[in-house]
């Protein structure tokens, strides 16, 4: 008996520190679609991941500190669920970080109390936010407007080039009104002997957003300064990328209308590269579903990296159904049309030419999609 008196003391001393830490929650997203049709012209078809919301997997969790002060962490890892690789970073992520892609998405330490939230790590910034303002709820594999502001450079954006690295944030809620802030210190943090100055790809933002019953309305402003010595096609890109947004919905019951527009300056940091975008668009409730229809269009101008203006184009109309409270079907069409840009220019923005000569024009993307969306 004593033995085991001693054994169930020593089990509630390893125990107790247990009981005392965060409350720790596992949270996610399984979400993969069938797609078919052509994307960028050419034929495809076959599942992926990410239709409606990026597959994920996360750990949160908040620790009482007392006089309303609580500590609060998260970690979040972006999945692949087609394949089960890692997804969440950009190239430019990669390139200037070593070590394995683990919690790409989100990692991230702070306090939160009255005053709002401050945090450090990689998170992210305001811009990330624009799900109010989107008929297709920032759904990054379909909504125009999470498809052209990513395809653009912008990175006011529902997508990874809106989550950034050594940063610290503050996020406060009062009442109708919340705000948010950001600095990010980007990747570089000392100076490089005979390098870019530690500066050079410093990142800002701030968001002010007032919600209130059926009306939804927002703005957010976004800084991103380049390396002196960096260049995009030969071409000096130096400058600061500055952006914002102004966006908007309002519920009138039997629809909800939403709309943004927004503007890129010195994009990539190439003097006189400039993108505009405006999209809107409009939810109808049907039964235990809702049909989403949405259109954007963005204005590139040439600058010294396109041989002309461009205006490309997206429209999409899906239909969403609950199947229950964390588990939503869909089903819908989207395409893409990107006015004639050349293969070479499309380059330039970062896409895989995939064996297309240069002087070639990048047809239309066309798919039709059905797919799954389950929380947890």
């Amino acid at each position: 008996m004593q033995k085991k008196l001693i054994a169930l003391a020593v089990a509630g001393l390893v125990s107790a520190p247990v009981f005392a830490q965060s409350n720790i929650q596992i949270y996610g997203v399984a979400d993969a679609y069938f797609k078919g049709g052509k994307f960028m012209g050419e034929d495809t078809m076959g599942v992926d991941s990410g239709g409606l919301a990026g597959s994920r997997i996360g750990f949160r969790g908040e620790e009482d500190l007392g006089s309303g002060l609580k500590a609060v962490f998260v970690l979040e890892q972006g999945i692949n669920i087609d394949s089960g690789k890692s997804t969440g970073m950009t190239a430019d992520d990669d390139e200037k970080n070593d070590g394995g892609q683990t919690f790409t998405r989100q990692a991230y330490v702070g306090l939160k109390g009255n005053f709002g939230q401050v945090a450090l790590g990689r998170q992210y910034a305001p811009g990330y936010f624009t799900a109010d303002y989107d008929a297709l709820l920032s759904a990054p594999g379909i909504s125009p407007m999470s498809l052209l502001s990513n395809f653009t450079k912008l990175t006011i954006t529902p997508t990874a080039a809106a989550r950034w690295n050594n940063s610290v944030t503050y996020n406060g809620t009062f009442q109708s009104v919340s705000v948010a802030g950001i600095y990010s210190a980007g990747n570089r943090e000392t100076d490089e002997k005979g390098g870019p100055d530690y500066t050079d790809d410093d990142k800002y933002g701030v968001s002010l957003k007032y919600d209130n019953g059926p009306l939804k309305i927002g703005g957010v402003y976004q800084g991103v300064k380049f390396s002196g010595s960096n260049t995009i096609a030969g071409v000096k890109a130096d400058e600061t990328q500055k952006e914002w947004l102004i966006g908007a919905s309002y519920n009138f019951g039997m629809a909800t209308l939403a709309g943004s527009y927004q503007q890129g300056r010195d994009v990539m940091g190439v003097n006189g590269f400039d993108v505009d975008l405006w999209q809107v668009g409009v939810i109808v409730p049907v039964g235990a579903g809702n049909i989403h229809v949405a259109y954007a269009q963005g204005d590139v101008d040439k600058a010294n990296l396109l041989q002309d203006d461009v205006k490309p184009k997206s429209f999409t109309v899906a239909y969403t159904h609950a199947l229950s409270k964390r588990t939503t079907g869909y089903v819908g069409y989207t395409k893409v049309d990107y006015d004639d840009l050349l293969w070479s220019e499309a380059g330039v923005l970062g896409n895989n030419l995939n064996g297309h000569a240069g002087t070639e024009k990048v047809d239309d993307t066309d798919l039709f999609y059905v797919g799954i969306n389950h929380k947890f």
